[in-house]
């Protein structure tokens, strides 16, 4: 008796495997909405309690907290979710295989190179293979912004070494030296404080401008030509929103063959990137570009590294063993591990949205989104001057628009506890504290302690940032929450 054998064609096989993606994308999708949901009902219920508790009316709001806090994360675009999504059911393959399974995984990563790119380069290049080929490969894909710093400082470092050495055909080398700012983000201070007390390097931090800027003067007074290897300043600052002089600070590098690494985490989509004269300019050596602060998801990053700028002349030749993460050659050798491809499509994806034109006015997608927050947070500072005074209200940071971020409002409130006040309204506007008060009356940021703000303001500081989702009503709203509070401290009516 002859077996019975069922064939499956390829065409059968492709509707099993669409319709099994289906289902499961739905389960995950439904399950998030449930989630979402029960979610919303405890937000509601507590946000509500907590509108009771301090005596705000916030009326069709008073079911939902605020969002003022685009600065410490942004929620995920629903397009960069939508366009994850295959990566983590359908195309699950590991993009180092070579069958069919690593295929698209692998043109995904191809692909948000390119968008990241076009983030950087956004009136186009040398256009060439070789030239295309050279600048994709200089994106590497980094699990944070934290590691793309380090990384950057360590490139840096490992560079000069491997030249000193060679040139002097010695392994005792002095320690070198290294410039920054006395307000960078603990990614690179903290880094540079332990390579500086392993006695590695030597670090020159230039104080800011009471506004919470350098300028190139400052800089070059740091620079010790000859001996500085390294220049890294953060392009917007995260708490003040001052923007510093990349564009000016790293032309001065190029001149002295000093390598510069600007942090860009605060500034993407709220600033220019270009990597040219509309921008940060075309001598920036290293940018640090982080995923969750545009909405991609928390958990991706990248370094992009200007082709050529760590070969020392033509002296120095990278391998892998000389980068952070080692062991299976991911990445071009340079970070070791399994790509994490659904969520490098989601940072490129997030690239992508920034750089698309609006149907109604054909602007740039993140040139709208700022000229939008510059408004609110015109509005928001205006409204909290309006109800309490500027001898009770002062903005910390650049006064010059053209010198800050348009998103951020970094605001003092006199004689205010900026702790006490996020505890009392915290279930109804999402902000943060520009110190780190504790209940007893704790230690001053050091952002703001190196701004030199007065301590009457600075204990009462709030960092208020705005976003894209961001409403007028939001702003207007959110102000009063804030306004009655500061004034139940302050004892007026």
């Amino acid at each position: 008796m002859k077996e019975n054998k069922v064939t499956i064609t390829s065409t059968a096989a492709a509707a099993i495997a669409s319709l099994a993606s289906f289902i499961t994308i739905s389960y995950y999708w439904n399950s998030f909405r449930h989630r979402s949901r029960s979610d919303s009902n405890i937000t509601t219920t507590t946000a509500a309690a907590a509108a009771a508790a301090t005596g705000c009316d916030t009326t069709s709001h008073s079911t939902k907290c605020i969002y003022l806090d685009y600065n410490a994360t942004t929620p995920i675009d629903p397009r960069v979710v939508e366009a994850m999504l295959p990566y983590l059911t359908t195309h699950f393959g590991n993009p180092s295989s070579s069958h069919i399974y690593g295929l698209e995984p692998k043109l995904a990563i191809q692909r948000a190179r390119q968008a990241i790119l076009e983030l950087l380069y956004p009136h186009g290049f040398e256009n060439t293979m070789d030239k295309q080929q050279q600048r994709q490969d200089g994106i590497i894909f980094t699990g944070c912004g934290t590691e793309a710093d380090n990384l950057a400082i360590h490139l840096a470092l490992q560079s000069w070494d491997i030249k000193t050495r060679r040139r002097s055909r010695s392994t005792d080398t002095k320690p070198c030296h290294v410039v920054t700012t006395n307000v960078e983000h603990p990614a690179v201070a903290q880094y540079l404080d332990a390579m500086e007390q392993r006695g590695m390097v030597q670090v020159t931090r230039i104080p800011v401008h009471p506004e919470g800027y350098v300028t190139l003067e400052d800089v070059k007074q740091g620079i010790r030509v000859g001996e500085t290897v390294l220049v890294t300043i953060m392009l917007a600052n995260n708490e003040s929103g001052a923007l510093q002089p990349v564009k000016e600070v790293s032309e001065y590098c190029k001149k002295h063959g000093i390598l510069f690494h600007t942090d860009a985490a605060q500034a993407i989509g709220k600033v220019s990137v270009a990597m040219d004269e509309t921008g940060i300019g075309d001598c920036v050596d290293m940018i640090t570009i982080v995923g969750h602060k545009f909405g991609a998801p928390k958990g991706i990053a990248c370094l992009y590294i200007r082709p050529g700028c760590l070969n020392g002349g033509g002296d120095v030749r990278l391998e892998s063993n000389d980068y952070l993460l080692i062991g299976g050659g991911q990445e071009g050798g340079k970070r070791g591990g399994t790509e994490n491809v659904p969520y490098i499509v989601g940072l490129g994806t997030a690239a992508s949205i920034l750089m698309a034109r609006g149907t109604d006015t054909n602007e740039i997608c993140w040139k709208e989104n700022s000229k939008r927050m510059e408004h609110l947070r015109m509005r928001l500072l205006q409204n909290l001057v309006q109800e309490l005074g500027d001898e009770v209200v002062r903005p910390n940071g650049p006064k010059n628009s053209s010198q800050r971020l348009p998103n951020t409002l970094s605001v003092g409130f006199r004689n205010v506890h900026s702790g006490e006040l996020l505890e009392r309204i915290k279930m109804l506007v999402a902000c943060s504290a520009g110190s780190a008060c504790h209940s007893s009356g704790g230690k001053v940021s050091s952002v703001l302690e190196a701004m030199k703000v007065p301590m009457e303001y600075a204990r009462g500081t709030l960092r208020l940032s705005v976003g894209p989702n961001t409403s007028e009503k939001d702003v207007d709203i959110a102000t009063k929450i804030i306004v009655k509070e500061v004034k139940n401290q302050l004892g007026l009516k």
